[in-house]
């Protein structure tokens, strides 16, 4: 959402993600046909690089990086979030923090 290097982002601006029923579909069935493109053709699969940028509201990336990350791993599919502390960063390098529910997001309690 409103991303500067992408044509078109403004046009996402404003726009929610609450996990409707739709929206969730949408990303598992992304999962699923890539699962099945690694077993047909004897690949691994790596989810590198996906995060949610700062301009979308907070509570949607929460929402939506959650999802898609246990997503991935329902299916065994190893992740990386990008990135660490920049536009759609875990931590705050200016307050020196972790932005917490971002973090919890990504790894949650029941993990540690």
């Amino acid at each position: 959402q409103g991303a500067n290097w992408a044509e078109g982002a403004n046009a996402w601006l404003g726009r929610t993600w609450t996990g409707s029923f739709r929206e969730k579909r949408m990303i598992e069935l992304e999962l699923d046909r890539a699962v099945k493109w690694a077993q047909e053709n004897k690949r691994l699969l790596y989810l590198g690089e996906f995060g949610a940028y700062e301009r979308a509201d907070m509570e949607s990336r929460i929402r939506w990086t959650s999802f898609v990350a246990r997503e991935a791993e329902k299916r065994n599919i190893p992740w990386a979030y990008w990135e660490f502390n920049s536009g759609f960063g875990v931590y705050d390098p200016i307050r020196n923090q972790w932005r917490d529910e971002l973090l919890q997001a990504l790894i949650p309690d029941e993990y540690n």
